[in-house]
């Protein structure tokens, strides 16, 4: 087995793995300025390998509701337990998965309020900050997110069963061969969706997306967040050592946000 669950509070450079039967890159990186101030980032990349199954999970936590970075930690540990929970046979019913993603993510609420209402704030901060964030804490915690899983159904091909779920505009890009066939998922991607630990999905549904939604046979998933959207344009993955290069580059950008990054093949 291996699994990977990020730190928030420093870098994970882009690292090559393989753990048969998957080839996968990942890496994690907060906002420079967030750097400076060796804060919290508020991403969270969670993965597991098992077997012949690939389970992940990345949230970005929404920096306008209260320490994003909460939501996003809590959900990419529980939603990433809960996939993994579910037999081959189970995934592969994408209808039935949706709707108890669905029921899940309503069940997590009273958890996550309880875990919000707790948290608690440096005693240092000043007064007027203070009242802010006891004013955001009413509203709760937020994060967009998208998870998913991969199995490979046999030892003698390469051929899966891949089940995606998600909520907000996280990038998901998917390649049959050399071409990319990502369409699907650019169309349902909306900044204004995500989670709530106050009130589970909100400004819309969960979308979902199986294999059945695909004319072809997809054999390489990239999902990132919004700091990395300089690799949005590219028709191809680079090198592991331009993406490294291009993370510690935006360090620099007065735009800088958070970086997780996530390439699966199969």
């Amino acid at each position: 087995m291996f699994s990977f669950t990020s730190d928030q509070r420093m870098e994970t450079p882009i690292t090559y793995a393989h753990q048969d039967p998957f080839f996968f890159r990942y890496g994690y990186a907060r906002a420079g300025e967030t750097r400076e101030v060796d804060d919290a980032g508020q991403d969270s990349l969670a993965f597991r390998i098992e077997d012949r199954t690939f389970t992940f999970v990345l949230c970005d936590g929404v920096s306008l509701s209260f320490c994003g970075d909460i939501a996003a930690q809590f959900l990419s540990v529980r939603l990433l337990d809960w996939l993994h929970s579910f037999s081959v046979e189970e995934v592969r019913e994408k209808g039935a998965m949706a709707d108890a993603l669905n029921a899940y993510l309503e069940q997590l609420v009273d958890e996550a309020t309880g875990i919000v209402e707790k948290h608690p704030l440096p005693a240092s901060i000043p007064p007027l900050v203070r009242d802010v964030l006891e004013e955001k804490r009413t509203g709760g915690s937020e994060a967009m997110f998208v998870c998913g899983r991969v199995d490979i159904l046999n030892d003698w091909s390469n051929e899966a069963n891949l089940f995606l779920g998600w909520s907000g505009d996280l990038r998901i890009r998917a390649w049959s061969g050399q071409r990319e066939v990502s369409g699907h998922f650019q169309e349902q991607a909306h900044s204004h969706e995500r989670w709530s630990t106050k009130r589970g999905i909100v400004n819309g549904n969960i979308h979902t997306a199986g294999l059945v939604d695909f004319a072809q046979t997809i054999d390489r998933l990239v999902i990132y967040s919004d700091g990395f959207t300089g690799i949005d344009s590219l028709k191809a993955m680079p090198s592991t050592a331009w993406l490294q290069q291009e993370m510690v580059k935006s360090f620099r950008s007065p735009t800088s946000d958070d970086i997780s990054f996530l390439d699966i093949a199969w």
